[in-house]
């Protein structure tokens, strides 16, 4: 009668079962620039905005990146949060490639393997303390930073694109746009009526925005 009683308790107990693995879905937005592309997936690629617009940056700290360079009409990119801003070669057609970046990504994401590997986050923290603390970096250009960080960035991401900021003097801030943002039509358009706006509203000492084109 006891063993009767104690099997049925047993049948009782639920057994753990585990849940279905979610499908990984990517999917494309256009993006201001016609030869930058957003592939956004359902999964977080990390935890921030990582700009691999550098091949020896992005192979030192991003073996995701380093294979995507692998396809040669990659030029540019960058990962933030859930997607990754591709800029491609304006020889190179989107239809044509886009269904292969696509398979790349989600077969990427499948076997789990690393997209950005640990202590990037902590590089750039480092390096920007080094500037602070050598007096590199004075209190208006901190302040400025924060105001990028907190209000230009996030509108400008949302746009496949990105913003770094590259130096303050005699009242003109200069900062370099990335991706979608770096070389469309609408660029001047964003330094003038978008960062300008915003910096100058909110540092009297800022008199303008300049861009920095790399050469």
């Amino acid at each position: 009668m006891f063993n009767f009683i104690k099997k049925k308790e047993e049948k009782k107990v639920d057994k753990k079962v585990d849940k279905p693995i979610a499908p990984i879905l990517i999917y494309t937005e256009q993006t201001p620039n016609p030869d930058t592309l957003k592939f956004v997936t359902s999964r977080i690629l990390y935890d921030g905005m990582a700009d691999f617009g550098d091949r020896e940056v992005a192979e030192k700290w991003s073996p995701f990146a380093t294979e995507l360079y692998k396809f040669d009409y990659v030029q540019k990119l960058i990962i933030n949060k859930n997607f990754v801003s591709i800029d491609k070669d304006p020889e190179a057609n989107w239809r044509e490639v886009m269904f292969e970046v696509k398979d790349f990504i989600k077969k990427w994401l499948e076997e789990e393997k690393t997209v950005v590997k640990e202590g990037y986050k902590e590089m750039l923290e480092a390096e920007w303390q080094a500037k602070k603390d050598s007096g590199e970096i004075n209190d208006i250009e901190e302040k400025i930073v924060e105001i990028i960080d907190q209000h230009v960035k996030p509108w400008i991401e949302q746009d496949g694109g990105g913003i770094e900021y590259m130096g303050f003097d005699e009242g003109v801030v200069t900062v370099r746009l990335y991706g979608a943002c770096s070389t469309c039509s609408s660029a001047s358009v964003t330094l003038k009526a978008g960062v300008e706006q915003i910096l100058t509203s909110m540092i009297p000492d800022v008199k303008e925005v300049a861009q920095d084109l790399g050469y």
